[in-house]
C-alpha cells in the first residue's frame, strides 16, 4: 500500500483534506500522497499548541535539553530510514541524505541542547537585569530541499527555547516530516508541542503564517514566498525569521591552490544538484587565469544515475517544474551570450541535467542575476582584488559566500562582503553547526543555528530594581 503523510495534532494522527500526489523524481511514478491539511486543521493545531506551551514553557532547560539529546540518539538509530525517505521524495543521492539529512540533524540536535544550557537567560547589564523566556507558538515553513535539516534546525531552537511548534513541511517531502515528529514525540516532547500540518504554501502555509495565535514565522524558500509570509504574519503582529534565495560566489584569489579549490569551489556549487540556497554559483576567478580553470573544470568528472546508489554523485533535479525552471535558465544564458565550458544546458533522461558552467556572461544576465536552484554554474572574470570584491558584492542576495586563497589574505577579503556567512578555503557549514546561518537583502533576515538561531525565539524583559 502506497504511503499516505499524516497530519499530527495533539498527538493523533489525520489525514482529511484533497489529496496531494508525491512524486519520485528519478522514477516518475507516485510513492504515496500527501494532503491539503486547510485552514480549520491549522487552527486546531495552533491551539493544541498554544495550551502545550504552558506545559513546555515551564519544563526546565536542562531537562528540555535532556529531551532534544534522546532525539538525536533516535535519529542515529532511525538514519537509514531518514536519508532513504528523503531520497525517494526528492532525488539526494544516499551518501550526500545520509551525511546532511541523518548525521547532521543529529548534530543539530545535541549542538542545540548544549547551547540551551549555556544561553544568557538571564543577563545583567547596566541598570538593568535581562530575562529571556519562550515566546510562544513558533509556525516553521519548510522546503523540499533540505527537509530534515532545515526542520530540525527550526524546530531544535524552537523547543529549545521553550516554545511550542507547529511544521509545515513542503508538500514534495511530506513523509520525512512525519517521521522526525513522531521521534521529537518518543524523545518526550509533549502531546501538542510538536504538531504537523501538510499541504501548499498557498493554502495551509497561508494559514499557518496568517494566525493571530502564531507568535513567531520561520520560513525557508523563496523570495517571492519570503514576501508573502511576511506580509501575513505581519497582519497579527507575528515576528519572522526569513531565510531566502541566493547567488552566492565562491572568490578564487591568485594565491589559491588550484588542485584543491576549483574542485571545492564547484563541488559545493553542484551540491545536491545545486538545489541548495547557499550553492556559490558564481565562481570570480582572475582573468589570467581563467583558461586554465576551465581545463581544470572540464576534467571534473560527475556519476549521474539511482540517487539510492551509493555511486551516484548527482541525482534528478527535485521535479518536472524544477527541471524546465533550470533549462530555462540555462538556454537563456546561451542566448545572452554565454558560452559552454562543460554540460549542455540540455535536459538529459527524466529530471536530469547534467552539471553546466558557462563563460562569457554580461553582469546584467538573468544567469548571473537571479537564483537557479539547479545545476548551472556561472564564470565571472576580475583583474585586481578591489574588483573581485565588487563583482562578488553584486548582487540581490547575501546569503553565503566562499574564499579561497592564502589564509590571511582570503579572511581580509571576507571581511568585505556583504553577506550573512563566509566561509574561507573550503570550510563547510555542516561542520559547525553553532555558527548562525542566515542572510542579508534578498535573502531575507534573522539567523538559525547556536545562539542566535535560539535567541529568535524568545522574548525580553527587563528587570530595574
Amino acid at each position: 500500500m502506497a504511503e499516505h503523510a499524516v497530519t499530527l495534532i495533539d498527538g493523533a494522527a489525520s489525514a482529511s483534506g484533497d489529496l496531494i500526489d508525491v512524486v519520485d523524481p528519478f522514477t516518475g511514478r507516485s510513492i504515496g500522497s500527501t494532503h491539503e491539511s486547510g485552514p480549520t486543521s491549522v487552527d486546531h493545531a495552533v491551539r493544541s499548541a498554544a495550551e502545550a506551551f504552558d506545559e513546555w514553557s515551564r519544563v526546565p532547560v536542562d531537562e528540555r535539553a535532556a529531551v532534544l539529546e534522546r532525539a538525536a540518539q533516535l535519529v542515529d538509530e532511525h538514519s537509514t530510514t531518514i536519508a532513504s525517505t528523503v531520497t525517494g521524495e526528492m532525488g539526494m543521492p544516499i551518501g550526500l541524505s545520509t551525511v546532511t539529512q541523518a548525521r547532521l540533524p543529529a548534530t543539530v540536535l545535541r549542538s542545540a541542547a548544549a547551547t540551551a544550557r549555556s544561553f544568557p537567560w538571564v543577563e545583567d547589564i547596566a541598570g538593568a537585569r535581562l530575562r529571556r523566556r519562550p515566546s510562544g507558538v513558533v509556525a516553521a515553513i519548510t522546503p523540499w530541499n533540505m527537509p530534515v535539516h532545515q526542520i530540525v534546525a527550526k524546530v531544535s531552537a524552537a523547543l529549545a527555547a521553550g516554545c511550542a511548534v507547529v511544521l509545515k513541511p513542503s508538500e514534495a517531502t511530506p513523509f520525512d516530516a512525519v517521521l522526525i515528529a513522531r521521534i521529537f514525540l518518543d524523545a518526550g516532547v509533549p502531546p501538542g508541542a510538536f504538531d504537523v500540518v501538510q499541504g501548499t504554501g498557498a493554502i495551509t502555509g497561508s494559514a499557518l503564517a496568517a494566525h493571530p495565535g502564531v507568535t513567531h514565522v520561520s520560513f525557508t524558500g523563496s523570495v517571492a514566498a519570503g514576501r508573502t509570509v511576511a506580509t501575513l504574519a505581519a497582519g497579527a503582529l507575528s515576528r519572522t525569521t526569513l531565510e531566502l534565495g541566493g547567488k552566492s560566489p565562491a572568490v578564487l584569489l591568485r594565491g589559491a591552490d588550484l588542485d584543491v579549490a576549483v574542485t571545492g569551489a564547484l563541488g559545493s556549487a553542484l551540491v545536491n544538484s545545486g538545489q541548495a540556497c547557499n550553492a556559490p554559483t558564481r565562481l570570480v576567478i582572475p582573468a589570467e587565469l581563467a583558461g586554465e580553470i576551465e581545463e581544470r573544470i572540464a576534467e571534473v568528472t560527475y556519476v549521474l544515475g539511482d540517487p539510492s546508489d551509493p555511486a551516484t554523485t548527482h541525482g534528478p533535479l527535485a521535479s518536472k517544474r524544477q527541471l524546465d525552471r533550470v533549462v530555462d535558465y540555462a538556454q537563456s544564458a546561451l542566448a545572452d551570450g554565454g558560452r559552454l565550458v562543460v554540460g549542455t544546458g540540455k535536459p538529459e533522461s527524466g529530471c536530469f541535467v547534467a552539471p553546466t558552467v558557462i563563460a562569457d556572461l554580461p553582469a546584467t544576465a538573468r544567469a548571473v542575476r537571479e537564483e537557479i536552484f539547479g545545476p548551472v554554474v556561472v564564470l565571472q572574470t576580475y583583474r585586481d582584488a578591489d574588483e573581485a570584491i565588487q563583482l562578488a558584492n553584486d548582487s540581490d542576495f547575501g546569503l553565503s559566500a566562499e574564499v579561497w586563497g592564502e589564509t590571511s589574505e582570503a579572511e581580509s577579503v571576507a571581511t568585505k562582503l556583504h553577506v550573512g556567512q563566509v566561509k574561507v578555503n573550503g570550510v563547510k557549514t555542516r561542520d559547525r553547526p553553532t555558527v548562525p546561518f542566515g542572510g542579508v537583502k534578498q535573502s531575507g533576515y534573522g539567523r538559525e543555528l547556536g545562539a542566535l538561531g535560539l535567541s529568535e525565539f524568545t522574548d525580553v524583559t527587563a528587570v530595574m530594581s
